[in-house]
C-alpha cells in the first residue's frame, strides 16, 4: 500500500514539474528572455549585417511567439508539444548566450 502511495505521489510531483516548466507564463518569461538577450548580442555584432539581421529575425519570432502564447487557446497545445518548444526555446538560449561569449570586442587595449 505504501508502495502504491509513493508511486502516486511521485507521478503527481512529476505531473507538476512538467506542468509549472509548461505554464504559458514560464513560457513567456523564456521568450522574453531569448528577446532581450538577442537584442543585447545585436549591440555587440555591429559589423556583421548578416548575423545582426538573424538577431532581428529572433527578435521578431519571439514577439510573434509571445503574442501567440497569450492567446487562450494556446493552452489546447498538447503539454508534450510546449515541453519541446520549451527545450527549443532553451537550447536558442544557450545558442546566443555562446554569440554573448564570442563577440568582438569593442577595443583592442586591454582595459
Amino acid at each position: 500500500m505504501f508502495k502504491r502511495l509513493k508511486k502516486l505521489w511521485t507521478n503527481y510531483q512529476d505531473y507538476r514539474s512538467v506542468a509549472k516548466q509548461t505554464d504559458p507564463k514560464a513560457l513567456r518569461e523564456l521568450s522574453r528572455e531569448i528577446r532581450a538577450l538577442a537584442e543585447a548580442v545585436d549591440r555587440f555584432w555591429i559589423d556583421e549585417p548578416k548575423f545582426r539581421n538573424r538577431l532581428r529575425k529572433i527578435e521578431q519570432e519571439m514577439q510573434v511567439l509571445e503574442e501567440i502564447i497569450e492567446r487562450p487557446n494556446f493552452r489546447l497545445v498538447s503539454p508534450e508539444k510546449r515541453l519541446q518548444l520549451r527545450e527549443s526555446l532553451i537550447e536558442s538560449r544557450e545558442h546566443l548566450l555562446e554569440a554573448v561569449k564570442e563577440a568582438p570586442t569593442a577595443s583592442s587595449l586591454p582595459q
